[in-house]
């Protein structure tokens, strides 16, 4: 139970020897002087006072408050001798040690101080005095960041506090220009993925209420292949009160889109529904083509039932083929097709729209007459070519090295001069076409369902479309 200082043994102890030096003339004897050591800040620290720790009597607590009324009048003698017994009392409060830290600071100790206070946080991580107290030891510090950190910290503690309130804005904004500047040599220099995304969230944590901010980490992280990054800064922007019309709908198209490419089909579909019931999409053309490109994309997800037996499929056909390469890879991000794809025989088909965008890529080709045939068999010299045709569209020189190394390959049943040549190369290669041991591909024979699918799915990793 708590207890009043008084009722101590060290309590009795200084009464009586109190008692003694006025029996014998002690009383007369001047107190300590400890020079008052001028600080600049000390104002930001003149509306705050101690927390005493929940094990602190009424009578300490009380004490404790004496003390800290000496230190803020600068009597530093009297707060010296105020806190030295209740040190003793309770060396782990964070009140006395916060209070302590502050009579060391006003008296010029501040290395004394600086582990009084690193004491206090440890005992008390949300104890405000201390934080104070730590900051106003590095707040002419030339190290920004470290100034940052222990200023937003006492912004999560102390949000109206003085100190706060005039130097944080300016101070973050500083720090986010140095850390976005860092960010942006990053993404020129074509650094990877995660190195990229983690100096804009060091950005973004100093300038958390800026939606252009979060829109270029956004752009910049699926740059550099940070699909999860970017979709997490997209759906901010979508969110964000600050973006701009057009940016929260370029936000949450952008997040649809990577929905999609992670096969979250549902989820984008939700959003992509909500985008193109939004009134204001209509004033922006190029959004409402990539909406509807989309739409057309995501058309598998309305027609999940015929889509998911393409894996069951003996012999694939083309729509089933055009469906699974506009589903699962997608239209490449810089090279979306513009032109209109016109076939004459894709009304009854099921998968029209994703031929549509299949064709469009150019990852299948129409027929002479216009037609595309949907329900034509797919040979696996086709299914060659077609992936080849992703790749090629995707890394461009990757498929010409590949094609240029495909002479070394021993193909008995696709000799040099074959249509497919150059295609069966390739996604052997890759890993996503099997020859036989001895050496035969059978360009000439049906593709089943189930190996389109798995050259598929491995092509999309392959491309990081996943």
């Amino acid at each position: 139970m708590p207890h009043d200082f008084r009722d101590t043994a060290l309590g009795r102890a200084a009464f009586w020897i109190g008692s003694l030096c006025l029996g014998a003339g002690c009383a007369s004897t001047p107190l300590p002087e400890i020079p008052v050591v001028p600080l600049d800040e000390w104002a930001y620290v003149e509306d705050q006072a101690p927390v005493p720790g929940p094990n602190l009597s009424e009578g300490a607590a009380r004490d404790l408050s004496e003390s800290w009324g000496f230190i803020v009048a600068g009597r530093l003698g009297e707060a010296d001798l105020q806190l030295a017994p209740l040190r003793a009392l309770a060396p782990g409060d964070p009140g006395i040690l916060s209070a302590a830290g502050f009579l060391a600071l006003r008296s010029g100790d501040r290395s004394g101080a600086e582990e009084l206070f690193g004491r206090a946080l440890e005992a008390a991580p949300d104890d405000v005095l201390a934080s104070l107290g730590a900051l106003l030891l590095i707040l002419e510090s030339e190290d920004q960041e470290l100034l940052f950190t222990k200023l937003k910290r006492l912004s999560e503690l102390d949000p109206d506090a003085s100190l706060v309130v005039e130097r944080l804005p300016g101070l973050a904004l500083e720090v986010a220009e140095s850390r976005l500047s860092r960010a942006r040599d990053l993404a020129r220099a074509g650094e990877s993925g995660p190195s990229v995304a983690e100096a804009y969230r060091a950005a973004l944590e100093a300038m958390p209420d800026s939606a252009d901010l979060f829109l270029e980490a956004a752009e910049a992280a699926f740059a550099a292949g940070d699909r999860q990054s970017a979709r997490e800064w997209f759906e901010t922007v979508a969110r964000s009160p600050a973006a701009s019309k057009r940016q929260a709908l370029l936000s949450g198209l952008a997040a649809a889109e990577l929905l999609a490419d992670g096969r979250r089909f549902g989820e984008s579909l939700t959003r992509l529904d909500a985008i193109l019931r939004d009134p204001a999409l209509g004033s922006f053309a190029d959004l409402v083509e990539r909406a509807e490109g989309l739409e057309r994309r995501l058309e598998v997800a309305r027609l999940s039932e015929r889509y998911t037996t393409i894996r069951e499929a003996e012999r694939i056909t083309r729509e089933q083929l055009a469906a699974l390469l506009a589903a699962e890879i997608g239209e490449p991000d810089d090279d979306r097709n513009t032109d209109p794809v016109i076939a004459i025989d894709l009304e009854r088909s099921w998968a029209a729209s994703l031929i549509q965008t299949a064709v469009g890529a150019g990852y299948l080709r129409l027929f002479p007459d216009h037609t595309f045939k949907p329900r034509g068999l797919v040979t696996r010299g086709e299914l060659a070519e077609s992936l080849a045709a992703v790749f090629g569209k995707f890394d461009p020189e990757a498929l010409r090295t590949a094609a240029a190394d495909s002479s070394e390959l021993d193909l008995s049943d696709v000799p040099p001069d074959h249509r497919y040549r150059e295609a069966v190369a390739v996604t052997a290669q890759l890993g996503l076409l099997r020859v036989s041991a001895a050496g035969t591909f059978r360009p000439l024979a049906f593709a089943s369902g189930a190996e389109a699918v798995r050259a598929v799915t491995t092509l999309r990793d392959l491309l990081g479309r996943s």
